[in-house]
């Protein structure tokens, strides 16, 4: 693979899952290749059937070597909104945890999913949401910074209120705007407050696919461009074949948008 370090004005990443391997075969395999690799935590640690075994300091080492950084995606099982407050603090409990065993790798967005609860109605999800994020931005102080609420399936507007008022960023899974049908302009409107962005493509109605679409990726090149963006667009796919068919479309797509 042809290496994309520091080619444009904003950090390109890639999973750490591209390859059927662990943890560490993906960060060696991508370090000379990427600006930065997503660690990928889809279950919190107690509910994990599979252990994923990671060595902080060489990924501190690899990172050094290579000019890489990390950025992490939180457990998607973590129940923020739940009814019961012991699940509530788990979940908080879960991401304390998480950053303070990577705090060596300076990592540069914890991505956090706020899970809607369909047993409950609207209101006392968004109530015990709004108590869970001000008990995590209590716990995190300056760090929760690095927190950033990311958009999934429901509409963002229903919790962006909330991610405002207790001080999180935004992580911008573009991706999910169109899988999901959301509108694009309302949701690139977000681009000033967004820590880190995932882009990958649409196909059949599953999303996670490789990018196909080049006039798309030239319009939010643009609008990168335009917000001076220059944090992490991490190309959010899970198969080494859909990376290489993403990274060639935006070798031509992205090109008036390198680095000068």
């Amino acid at each position: 693979m042809t290496p994309f370090k520091r080619r444009f004005p904003w950090r390109l990443g890639a999973t750490s899952c591209v390859l059927p391997a662990d943890i560490m075969t993906n960060v060696r395999a991508l370090a000379p290749l990427v600006d930065d690799v997503q660690l990928l935590f889809f279950e919190s640690a107690a509910k994990s059937r599979l252990a994923q075994p990671f060595d902080v300091q060489v990924l501190r080492e690899i990172a050094e070597a290579h000019g890489l950084s990390y950025t992490v995606h939180l457990p998607t099982d973590l129940a923020l909104g739940a009814s019961a407050r012991v699940e509530r603090q788990e979940g908080i409990a879960e991401i304390l945890r998480l950053m303070a065993q990577l705090a060596p790798l300076g990592v540069l967005s914890f991505d956090l999913h706020l899970l809607r609860e369909p047993d409950l109605p609207d209101a006392a999800w968004l109530e015990n949401l709004a108590a869970s994020l001000e008990e995590l931005s209590g716990a995190l102080g300056a760090e929760k910074r690095l927190v950033a609420v990311e958009n999934i399936e429901y509409a963002f507007g229903l919790v962006a209120p909330l991610v405002e008022e207790y001080g999180f960023p935004v992580c911008l899974d573009f991706g999910h705007l169109v899988h999901y049908g959301h509108d694009l302009e309302e949701g690139l409107g977000v681009l000033p407050r967004v820590r880190h962005l995932h882009y990958h493509g649409v196909q059949d109605g599953r999303d996670h696919q490789a990018l196909t679409d080049a006039e798309q990726a030239g319009m939010l090149g643009r609008r990168l461009t335009e917000v001076g963006y220059d944090g992490v667009v991490t190309l959010e796919m899970y198969n080494l074949e859909k990376l290489k068919g993403s990274l060639a479309l935006l070798d031509t797509a992205w090109q008036s948008f390198g680095r000068r």
